[in-house]
């Protein structure tokens, strides 16, 4: 039986000699035209491998990765994904939204019958890997074994790995899987965070990754995840984190949840405050503060977590490595356009756009691919924020829009000046 792939891209052109070529190869393809029909032919033809173009209409190629990793019977399934552009910051989107493999068109008939090739061997036997560990759990007991199913299928299948014990996972993105773990010495829940066989094999992720991890373990504030320690056992990395028993603040966005209140958001965004505060008296910047980063404690308070954007503010040389470093609906103007004296003024600005999104229920900025987004922040001036959410006062969105000047020189110049204006706003009754 011939194996299943789905094409997924605007142009008429592509679609067409893409499924020539692949057909002539024995196998079965459907095409479709955007993202919203990538999402729904994905469902009923249930592929083998997903070809995605990276900029489609309606929803782009990263946010329908995204999607098609949260469904059970294709969260597996590989995905390439296709872009005009070639940056290393779309790699990296591409990467975390979990896409599998990556090409930069035009390329090679050869090129794509290979990967294609690759991932459907790789597949199949992840896919039978995989179906062992969900019957046998976590109780495989030789390390050997173990080591090897986790470098086929990224996922840990024993309770023991490098001295922690396994308790159950948190979660997964493109580049690494959390896991609920009791550490050797204490004995004490942590976050284990184990970084995917498939993402480290990427040029530059582990550069990117040690210095990240470098940064995260000097730092110690209240408002800020903690990371313990860094390691590497049999080739794998890892990190030892804090555990936050909470929700990303991106759980306000799904379908359904009210946004965020103004009295909740007050609060919050003054924690995160702190913590960019702290982060600039050492000469630090983020790079990627959004809703998914910042995290709610039990208790209803903020940690900033997820520093592998970040780096020393004075350390140009680490600004090369692409445009897109960060996340579109966030991403500051000077960030998106590829800056390399960025500072503490851009992560206010994407401080601004989390808690517009949060307050207004939309993003700042809206368009059909990534790219339309991140134009527009480059060149539009964003939205008052009472024009698409009226209950909030006025002084309360004033502030907001000041951090969402596209200008940086109209923003709050430091993070202790917004903790000043913050302190200084009216009293909510």
């Amino acid at each position: 039986m011939a194996e299943r792939i789905l094409i997924c891209d605007d142009s008429r052109e592509l679609r067409t000699l893409l499924s020539a070529q692949l057909q002539k190869l024995g196998f079965e393809v459907k095409v479709a035209i955007d993202g919203e029909d990538a999402l729904a032919r994905a469902q009923q033809f249930l592929p083998e491998l997903i070809i995605m173009d990276i900029n489609m209409p309606k929803i782009s190629g990263l946010a329908a990765t995204r999607k098609i990793r949260e469904l059970p019977k294709l969260k597996h399934t590989p995905i390439i994904l296709l872009s005009n552009f070639g940056e290393e910051g779309d790699v990296i989107a591409g990467i975390e939204a979990g896409a599998d493999e990556y090409l930069v068109k035009p390329f090679r008939q050869g090129e794509l019958a290979a990967k294609v090739k690759i991932l459907l061997r790789k597949s199949t036997l992840s896919a039978r890997k995989l179906d062992e560990t969900t019957v046998q759990g976590l109780d495989v007991k030789d390390p050997d074994t173990a080591m090897r199913r986790f470098k086929e299928t990224g996922q840990i299948v024993s309770r023991e790995f490098a001295g922690f014990t396994i308790i159950d996972k948190l979660g997964q993105g493109g580049t690494a899987v959390v896991y609920r773990a009791m550490e050797p010495m204490f004995n004490k829940p942590v976050a284990l965070k184990v970084i995917s066989p498939f993402a480290a094999v990427k040029e530059n992720f582990l550069k990117r990754l040690q210095r990240s991890n470098e940064i995260s373990v000097k730092l110690i504030h209240k408002h800020i995840v903690r990371t313990y320690l860094m390691g590497e056992y049999q080739g794998v990395h890892f990190m030892m984190q804090e555990l936050v028993e909470g929700a990303p603040l991106d759980s306000y966005l799904e379908e359904g949840h009210a946004p965020l209140g103004e009295r909740e958001a007050h609060k919050l965004i003054h924690q995160v405050a702190q913590a960019l505060a702290y982060l600039e008296e050492r000469k630090l910047i983020h790079r990627d503060i959004k809703p998914g980063n910042i995290y709610l404690t039990r208790e209803g308070d903020a940690k900033l977590g997820d520093f592998g954007l970040s780096r020393l503010a004075d350390d140009s040389a680490q600004t090369a490595e692409g445009y897109l470093l960060g996340t579109p609906h966030y991403i500051s103007p000077e960030q998106a356009n590829g800056n390399k004296d960025l500072d503490i003024r851009s992560d206010l600005y994407s401080l601004g756009a989390t808690f517009f999104h949060l307050l207004a229920g939309r993003p700042v900025f809206e368009g059909d691919s990534l790219q339309a987004v991140v134009l527009a922040h480059l060149s539009k001036q964003p939205p008052k924020l009472r024009e698409v959410a009226p209950k909030v006062s006025e002084p309360f969105a004033a502030l907001i829009d000041r951090l969402l000047e596209n200008d940086r020189a109209k923003r709050f110049e430091h993070a202790k000046d917004l903790l000043a204006a913050l302190d200084a706003l009216p009293v909510l009754a």
